[in-house]
């Protein structure tokens, strides 16, 4: 792997369009919502502003198992509040430092206002960095 490829900027991984859902959704919907889109993550707005994230892995150690009704919990209950989050200028090589060591999958990507703007999760880098790699030999 080239430096070239790791400092090439997040814009370049092509970023999904966020879906966005606001606080007082119901649990149940947004995990319809991420199944219908066939997501990894939500990003939860106010005003248009990226508040928090809801991913497959909040599915998984808050909702699956537990007493929580979902037709009266909401996303903001269990959300992780201000995530992480990088600008689509920023590198692959920070996006892939920042998930390493926060042990998450999915980075929002941000516009200078906070409104989201892309998504990109470590599947689209490796896509990215396999492509590249094959163009390079």
């Amino acid at each position: 792997m080239d430096s070239v490829t790791l400092r090439a900027p997040l814009h370049t991984l092509e970023p999904k369009v966020p879906v966005c859902v606001t606080k007082g959704t119901k649990i149940s919907d947004v995990i319809g919502i991420m199944k219908d889109n066939r997501i990894g993550c939500v990003c939860i707005v106010e005003d248009d502003l990226l508040i928090g994230i809801f991913t497959e892995r909040d599915v998984l150690s808050k909702v699956i198992g537990s007493s929580l009704d979902t037709d009266e919990t909401f996303v903001e209950d269990l959300m992780t509040n201000d995530p992480e989050y990088l600008y689509d200028d920023d590198q692959i090589a920070f996006a892939l430092n920042r998930m390493h060591v926060g042990g998450f999958r999915h980075i929002p990507l941000i516009d200078l206002a906070g409104r989201p703007t892309g998504i990109i999760s470590v599947r689209d880098i490796l896509a990215y960095m396999t492509r590249s790699l094959a163009e390079n030999n």
